[in-house]
């Protein structure tokens, strides 16, 4: 028969008995996580190394900014990546487009190579005055063809109009226009917090070297081999996602001081807007599709009446990527203007 003190003792001893076995748990969960850490910070060094950097680091005041040139001849194209991508976006334009001038990719502050820029918001508005900093520090003084995607078409708009007097035509790549519908504003931010959660929880992976262990798990991008290389590299190891949700969150004030700007025309400098009518995402309803599609197309009709000296390409051929999927029309339109410019000079 078990007494009271004979209970109570086994009671302790399977209570002491336990807690051990917790402590075992955590310790070995402890150094399990830790040699995580170390084999992910140290495939994360292989991968960086792997991968340098393919054009030169300028510093801006504080930071340094990656931009990458290929080619010799004036004017400069520049070269602006949409939301969350970075300067590889143009791997299979730039080279084509280096046969015939100077042609320059970079990345915004906290993208690709670049460091970020802790100080300041990453809207339209600081991106522009980064960009002004980095082509006065990288010695690039000379006219300008403005290349832009997406998002990157908008600052590039931003810039045109702040320097009118040096920009030699302007390439609108399925670009956003800051006069978005409510409904297109409605859908695009339901869209946005979805992504800005996942991306939350990518860039945990990423912090703990995850992403680094098995970079090849990273989708494809539909970018050449070198540059997809690249693009998986900067996505696991750098600041990139953090960036990209900085950037995402502050979207709506992009456009906002866009707006605010009443950015209306370009005077006679040629502007090419190339569009693409092939869309379909994924996680919006077929309804929602047909809305965006109408309200895209709308915005690029608009920024074609941006100079008495534009044109308008619509292409059912290639989705929002004209750039991967289309290269030969954006090398084509680049040239293009590209020639006229040293035509009229």
């Amino acid at each position: 028969m078990t007494t009271k003190s004979q209970y109570l003792q086994k009671s302790y001893g399977f209570r002491w008995w336990l807690i051990r076995v917790l402590i075992s748990v955590l310790v070995i969960m402890l150094v399990a996580f830790s040699y995580l850490l170390f084999v992910g910070s140290s495939a994360k060094s292989k991968l960086i190394e792997g991968n340098p950097a393919p054009g030169r680091l300028v510093d801006v005041g504080g930071y340094k900014m990656h931009i990458n040139c290929m080619g010799e001849g004036s004017p400069t194209v520049i070269m602006e990546a949409g939301a969350g991508d970075f300067s590889v976006s143009w791997a299979a334009v730039q080279p084509t487009v280096s046969q015939t001038t100077r042609v320059c990719s970079y990345d915004r502050a906290g993208f690709g190579w670049s460091e970020p820029n802790v100080e300041q918001a990453r809207t339209s508005q600081t991106m522009v005055q980064e960009l002004e900093t980095l082509l006065a520090n990288a010695n690039i003084d000379d006219q300008l063809v403005l290349v832009g995607h997406s998002f990157g078409g908008l600052n590039v708009r931003l810039f045109a109009d702040r320097h009118l007097d040096r920009v030699a035509g302007v390439v609108l790549v399925d670009a956003l226009h800051e006069d978005v519908s409510p409904e297109m504003q409605r859908i695009n931010s339901e869209a946005q917090v979805a992504l800005v959660e996942e991306l939350r929880v990518v860039s945990v992976l990423q912090s703990i070297g995850l992403l680094a262990l098995s970079p090849e798990e990273i989708p494809e991008q539909g970018l050449p081999s070198e540059a997809m290389a690249q693009y998986r590299a900067i996505l696991a190891t750098g600041s990139q996602l953090e960036t990209m949700i900085a950037e995402l969150s502050a979207i709506e004030n992009s456009l906002t001081y866009a707006r605010s700007l009443d950015l209306k025309h370009l005077d006679n400098i040629p502007v090419a807007v190339l569009t693409a009518t092939h869309r379909n995402q994924p996680s919006l309803s077929e309804e929602q599709n047909k809305q965006m599609a109408k309200d895209w197309n709308k915005m690029q009709i608009a920024q074609s009446k941006l100079s008495s000296e534009s044109y308008f390409v619509s292409t059912s051929k290639s989705g929002h990527y004209i750039q991967l999927e289309q290269p030969e029309l954006v090398i084509r339109t680049i040239n293009k203007l590209v020639t006229r410019a040293r035509y009229k000079g």
